[in-house]
């Protein structure tokens, strides 16, 4: 283990994200209590475009700026930078550009390519296409999960890094002919690693759970989740999974069923063994009405930034960054925060429906 770097799951508050600009060309500083507030009293802003979300510049190998399918890892020392992002460049939804990037922050907010790294930090394959990478922290490296795919043949590749820059050759950690690995979510535990995707071959589309000791492999079966409160018209589609104290909580994108990504939208769930979820009544982030997210929501990376109890109501409040596309079918990253109330089996956005 490599003791100069840590995790820490939550930013400490001397250099939060969303503190450090300007709206308007008033310092946040001053509008920090009414930004809080509006993101947590009044959600149903959040659903016709008044919330505070930030689309963020992202550079791109391919010089388009548009990208899909961020990841976040927050770590507090050891590496230079604080935020750690993989994305995909995803210029008005071309596959063909899905190839893993890293971009670097200290403060959440301004992302620029790491000096003496080169993205992609994969070259493309020569046939099929990767997507959907994760990363993370484990055995004292950044480890770096990406899928690839052709036809029924599904993959998930590892490379992994001491310093962020240099990475290694990428290796084959988990194949298959009989499931897909659409977006792969690990999470890092004491006792090993725990990686969800959904397979999107049976009907209704499946959420999948494998666990191994190490993120190299064996991996193992896979098991079945159950996912209460699915809509019957929609479908599992991309998610991010965070553990908590009690359990795990996931950002699940749902899409319409037999429509492909339209009307895509960000639902809440949680769990407390992983395998059992509960699901979100309404969604927790949809398409705004005509702003640069305002045709989808997509994949999403969430950082748990504080929880406590408001009035007997257990409350958790993310730092959110997440993809979306506008109706001109641009691909872009923004950033946002909400807080999630959990009232027995009620989860919802703070004060919302």
């Amino acid at each position: 283990m490599n003791a100069g770097i840590s995790l820490n799951a939550s930013p400490s508050w001397d250099n939060p994200f969303i503190f450090s600009h300007a709206i308007g060309g008033v310092p946040v500083r001053r509008l920090v209590i009414a930004a809080i507030l509006v993101l947590v009293l009044s959600p149903s802003i959040i659903r016709d475009n008044a919330s505070i979300r930030l689309m963020l510049v992202t550079p791109t190998y391919d010089g388009s700026g548009q990208a899909t399918h961020p990841d976040v890892l927050y770590i507090k020392r050891g590496l230079g930078w604080r935020y750690w992002m993989v994305l995909t460049p995803y210029p008005n939804g071309s596959y063909h550009h899905e190839n893993p990037s890293i971009l670097v922050s200290n403060n959440g907010r301004d992302w620029s390519e790491p000096k003496g790294l080169r993205n992609p930090i994969v070259d493309p394959p020569s046939e099929g296409h990767y997507s959907d990478p994760d990363i993370f922290l484990a055995e004292g490296k950044l480890w770096l999960f990406f899928r690839w795919s052709q036809g029924l043949e599904e993959r998930i590749y590892a490379k992994s890094s001491e310093n962020g820059i240099s990475w290694s050759r990428e290796i084959v950690v988990m194949e298959t002919r009989s499931e897909s690995l659409l977006s792969p979510s690990v999470v890092v535990e004491a006792d090993g690693l725990r990686m969800w995707y959904v397979d999107i071959r049976p009907n209704p589309n499946l959420l999948k759970m494998r666990t191994s000791r190490s993120p190299e492999g064996p991996w193992s079966e896979p098991i079945v989740c159950s996912v209460e409160g699915v809509p019957k018209d929609r479908e599992l589609w991309h998610l991010d999974v965070v553990k908590v104290g009690e359990g795990y909580d996931a950002f699940i994108v749902l899409i319409n069923k037999g429509k492909g990504l339209r009307e895509a939208e960000l639902y809440f769930a949680t769990s407390r063994d992983g395998v059992r979820w509960k699901l979100s009544e309404v969604p927790i982030l949809t398409p705004s009405v005509r702003d640069w997210d305002n045709s989808l929501i997509y994949r999403s990376s969430a950082l748990l930034l504080e929880e406590g109890l408001d009035g007997g109501v257990h409350l958790r409040r993310y730092a959110l960054w997440y993809s979306a596309c506008n109706k001109g079918k641009e691909w872009h990253v923004g950033y946002t925060e909400l807080s999630i109330c959990m009232d027995g089996d009620e989860l919802k956005v703070c004060g919302g429906p």
